[in-house]
This record gives C-alpha cells, structure tokens and sequence, in this order.
C-alpha cells in the first residue's frame, strides 16, 4: 500500500541550530511546497452525467469548455471537463477497439485538441465490466487497448465505473488494478478516478481518488449521506490520493443555495474533488458565485492535503476542522443539519490551537469578523455551513515525560467519532469508550481510536522518544495495522494486528517536528477496528 505519510517538504525554512532557536510557539514546518504527481490537490473540472446523462455530443462538450472559462472557473482552479457514460457505441471494432458514438462524429482526439487550446484537460469514463452503466461498451479485457487508445486522443483523466462486472472481491481489485498499470503504462500522464461504490483500501494504490459512496443525487439527505462516507476514510486522504464524494449538484435545482454552499464548503473542506455537474453555459449568477468563491476553493486546495474531520458534535449541530498551509490557521465549519436555527460553537482547543486570542473571517460573506478570544460563537440557520478562517497560535511543544492524551493535537481524523483520550473508541458519539485494555491489560492513559486514524502533534525538534503499547482493544473483533511517522519519514510500522496481539513502540524522535500516529485498517473499514495506543508518551527536553 502506498505510505500514508504527512509528507513535508520545507520552503524557505531553516533547521534550528540548537533548541533554543526555535521559538515554542513557531511551527517550522510551514508553508509547505505543493506535492509532485498527477493530483497533488483534489482535481476540478466538470462532468456531464448529472446533468446531461446520456444526452451529450462534442458541441456540448466544447460549449461547456468554453463557459468554464467564460465564467472564471478556469481561473479559479477548474481544469477538467470530463465525458462520463454514454460517449461510446455498444460494440468494439473488428481489431477490438472501442468506437465514439455517432455523437462524436469526429472522434475523441479533436475535442481534446479543441478543450487543450483552452488550457482545458480532457476527462473521459469507462467500466470495468463488459459493459458500462448505460449500456455501452466497457473495458473487461481490453484495458490495454483503451488507454493506449486515451493516450493517443489526448485524454487526461478517466472515471472507472463499477457496472456489469463480477462482484467477486478479487476481481474486482484486479480488474481496478488492471486499468491502473495499463493507464500507467500508456506513455501519457492520466487521472485514474476509480467508481467502485465504496471505499477500499486497495483503491489508496491504484488511483489518484475514489469513490467512497453510492452515487449522489441532487438532494440534502444523500449529500450529507455521501459527505459521512467520506468522513469515515479521511485519515486515508493525502497529496495525490483523495476520497471522493462524487460530484457536486450545485446548481441543478434539487436544494436550495444555503445548501448548495454547505454542500461545496463540506466538500472544500474534506480535500474532496471539486467536480460541477450543472450545466455552465445557463447558470445563474449565484452558482456561479458558489461554484468560484475562491476563498472556499483555498480550503480544498491546500497544500498540506488533510481531509477535515468533526470535531465536535452536539446533536444535529457539529464543528469541522483541518490544519491549512500556515502556522496557526485553521478552515472551520460550523454545520446546521437541522430544521431551526442554532448557536454553535467552537473552541481553540477543539481546532488544535492554543487559547486566547484569534482572528475569524466569514468566508463567504468575504468579511473579517474581528479577534475572538477562546472560543467563537454563532447563529448557524438551517442547513447552513459557516465556513470560517480562524488564524491563531500552534499548541505548545509538550516539556518532560508527557503521556499524549495531555496534548492538543495539530490533527485528528477517526472513523468512529472523536479521538479518545485515556479511554477506547465507542461509537460515533463522543465520551462513550470504556477503560483501554489491551492482551487482558487496563491502561490509564493513552487514545482509543477507530481505524482509519490519523492524529498530529507538534514536537518542535524537542522530544527525544515515543513509547506506547499498540493493539487492538479487547473485545474488538477488527484487525488494524499501527504507524508511528516522524515528519515524512514511517519510523515503526506494525503490520496487521489482530485481538491479544499487542505490540510494544519504542521509538526515537529525536530531530522531528511533527508526530503522526497512524492506524489502517489492514483491509476494507469495518466498525470493528478499535485499537489502542495505550500508555502513549513522550520523552522531551
């Protein structure tokens, strides 16, 4: 599996010369570079299948090309403009390659050239199985053939559905993995996009995002069915590998603009492909707002590349967070699931900042709100997402022999609700584990978690060793594997543990200024996957 690291490469920093030249509440390890690779942040483009469906030809690609940059959102980040189903004939030609139906009279090849003269990039769709979705022809066994054939058309990007194939799981990672080395192989750079229904952990290898979600429909329940789907793999997501909602209804008349926003901010927020599905020659101009507020488009494309996780939840009200690309900031959600409106609240502890004061701006409204202390309160209305830009200051640099459940972490990202400190993950409600207890042993202190999880802290180059007991907890009937990352380097990596297996860490830190405590799941994400580092600590200056 490829590493799931939190990758830093260092812009115009320095490295200290001795402890005392990095002040406690400066993070050296910001800004970041953006990553290489064919997604170093979650693609943008636009797809024709929720709104168009099968009725699509090349005049209606190249008119879409155009309104993409028309409308901004070519300069807002946009980049690919993808055919899905329905762009090819039901059979193969004589030499088993496949046709563009007649409504690409000309082929592939000029809608390519016509969408690259745009600075445009080209996406295309097929199907694992004999035949795609729509009932045209798919790529079972002729993987090879269509993406040498998408190279030489100029294709950049493929969705890879998941119709008409063998249900076996075998087959199915195969046949994904199949595409993925012929795409690779094809001598041209191509966005792997897998449609497999539900996430796996083997799609983190095989492309550069995944569907982790049945298809969306233009609606609020099945958006925020789709975005807790998504939540459930966020500690997976990285710098070319992103878990994918499925496309944005923004604009097709299903909800309202209060919730296409929430629906574009929670999906910024999750570092999830920003894909329109509207049809951007008529929108209004308050699509258009929603779909170019560059100040929310910054919140995806941050090049850390964290996926934003929950932090908070309090009934149909929760605060969502995740560490942006400078020392201090924060993109905070404030989300109104309900009929009524609510005050919500979120504190600086919650978002991995210290307290005291920090600066909040309301990102779209486009308006800074002031300096709040602690903490920051507002009126959310119904559906709404406040999608807020909070700057503060880095937790300290923990001092001594310290057990990590003390620490504020930079990051937390869990299957299962929240991160538990000195206690087991329950269930998605906070506060609901019991006494860690690993191989028939209780432990005090130390986190529960559900694997996925991903936890961040700051050392600052100060601490010497961590130490912890890892295993899964008992009467978890799940297996997880355990990682220990200083900076972009893995430093312990357990392998899959199952029940009474527990593994003792002992690991040296010494120079590193970040702390990852990663969890897989050593398979496809099970509920059962509760794990434990148990007896967690730091030794530090």
């Amino acid at each position: 599996m490829r590493p799931l690291a939190f990758a830093i490469v260092l812009a115009g920093c320095h490295a200290a010369t001795s402890p005392d030249d990095a002040a406690p509440d400066v993070d050296d390890l910001f800004p970041v570079e953006v990553a290489e690779g064919l997604a170093p942040t979650p693609p943008m483009g636009w797809n024709s299948w929720n709104r168009f469906a099968c009725d699509l030809d090349a005049d209606l690609i190249e008119q879409t090309a155009e309104a993409m940059v028309s409308s901004g959102m070519r300069d807002a980040g946009y980049s690919y403009v993808n055919l899905d189903d329905c762009w090819q004939e039901v059979d193969r030609d004589e030499s088993g390659h496949v046709v563009p139906a007649s409504n690409f009279p000309d082929g592939i090849a000029p809608v390519a050239d016509a969408i690259h003269a745009l600075d445009l990039k080209l996406g295309i769709y097929s199907d694992r199985g004999t035949a795609t979705c729509g009932g045209r022809t798919g790529s079972q066994g002729h993987e090879v053939d269509d993406a040498n054939d998408y190279a030489a058309w100029g294709v950049d990007y493929l969705k890879y559905d998941n119709c008409n194939a063998d249900t076996n799981a075998v087959v199915q990672q195969t046949q994904y993995e199949t595409m993925s080395q012929a795409l690779a192989a094809s001598g041209r750079p191509i966005v792997f996009s897998l449609c497999a229904w539900a996430f796996h952990e083997w799609s983190v290898d095989a492309g550069q995002l995944w569907r982790v979600s049945a298809d969306i429909v233009d609606g609020w329940g099945s958006s925020n069915f789709n975005l807790v789907q998504t939540r459930r793999a966020a500690a997976y997501a990285q710098p070319n590998g992103w878990n994918d909602p499925d496309m944005l209804e923004v604009g097709n008349g299903g909800m309202s603009d209060v919730e296409y926003r929430a629906q574009f901010s929670l999906w910024a927020l999750s570092a999830a492909p920003l894909i329109a599905g509207n049809d951007l020659r008529t929108m209004s101009d308050e699509t258009r707002a929603i779909l170019t507020n560059e100040e929310v488009i910054a919140l995806d494309q941050d090049a850390l590349g964290l996926q934003g996780a929950p932090v908070r939840y309090d009934g149909q009200a929760s605060v969502w967070a995740k560490p942006l690309n400078q020392s201090g900031t924060r993109g905070v959600i404030l989300f109104n699931e309900s009929e009524i409106s609510l005050p919500v609240t979120v504190s600086w502890a919650e978002i991995g900042l210290r307290p005291g004061k920090a600066t909040v701006r309301d990102l779209w409204a486009h308006k800074d709100l002031g300096q709040a202390t602690d903490r920051f309160t507002a009126t959310v209305q119904p559906h709404e997402a406040l999608t807020l830009r909070v700057v503060g200051t880095e937790p300290q640099i923990p001092t001594g022999t310290v057990s990590v459940s003390e620490l504020t972490p930079t990051y937390a990202a869990n299957l299962l609700g929240l991160v538990e400190r000195d206690a087991s993950n329950g269930t998605d409600a906070p506060g609901e584990g019991a006494a860690l207890s690993v191989d028939g042993t209780t432990y005090e202190r130390g986190l529960g978690v559900s694997a996925p999880s991903r936890v961040i802290y700051r050392l600052g180059r100060r601490c010497s060793s961590f130490h912890a007991v890892a295993g899964m907890d008992d009467g978890a009937t799940g297996t997880a594997s355990f990682e220990v990352w200083g900076d972009d380097e893995r430093l312990f990596q357990s392998g899959p543990v199952a029940a009474s297996a527990a593994q003792t860490v002992d690991v040296d830190v010494s120079g590193k200024s970040r702390l990852t405590l990663l969890v897989t799941s050593a398979g496809d994400i099970s509920d059962a996957d509760l794990a434990d580092w148990a007896d967690a600590t730091l030794e530090c200056e």
